[in-house]
């Protein structure tokens, strides 16, 4: 299966506070993020991490890495940029933008959102992170899958079954007859 997650920030006190996470310490954080992702993804599944994984030194990451099941691919993050350090990871793949298929469910993922993406009049998601929740205007078929809105890694089929449940609104020229 495939599954996304964005914006779990490894190692970065910071975020506790700014996100309001439930964690007494980074370290407490740490584990609950590994044990959340762990409890959803199979060592088969593949894993699009949609950016802004963590931050610190390589070898603490590279700890975290490996206690992750899954097949670990980057969609890189406003954060995994400025950390040379996420790229040395064992990732299967690292993009800046990733076009997901599995069993006719198709997804654009970015860490940004966007207003408008390839082939979402013909029924594509898009996939993002950053925002953590925080996005004001909401729209049909694109979902924040950062960690401070998503509990668990979430599945395309999931996300999927969600959008169906949509009505999808065009909001540029794709998609109406010309």
């Amino acid at each position: 299966m495939i599954y996304v997650w964005s914006d779990t920030h490894f190692n970065h006190r910071g975020i506790i506070q700014y996100c309001a996470r439930p964690y007494p310490d980074v370290d407490a954080m740490n584990l609950g993020l590994i044990e959340r992702w762990n409890s959803a993804v199979k060592d088969t599944d593949d894993v699009y991490h949609l950016g802004d994984f963590g931050f610190g030194n390589e070898a603490r990451l590279a700890v975290i890495f490996a206690a992750l099941r899954g097949r670990k691919h980057l969609v890189v993050g406003n954060h995994d940029e400025k950390n040379p350090k996420v790229f040395k990871l064992a990732w299967e793949s690292t993009e800046d933008l990733v076009t997901l298929r599995e069993e006719g469910v198709r997804a654009v993922a970015c860490h940004y959102p966007m207003e408008t993406w390839k082939n979402a009049h013909r029924g594509y998601l898009m996939l993002h992170g950053h925002s953590h929740g925080s996005l004001k205007r909401k729209m049909a078929h694109r979902f924040d899958v950062g960690v401070d809105v998503e509990p668990v890694p979430v599945s395309l089929q999931a996300l999927a079954a969600r959008a169906a449940e949509e009505p999808f609104e065009v909001t540029d020229h794709h998609g109406r007859e010309m």
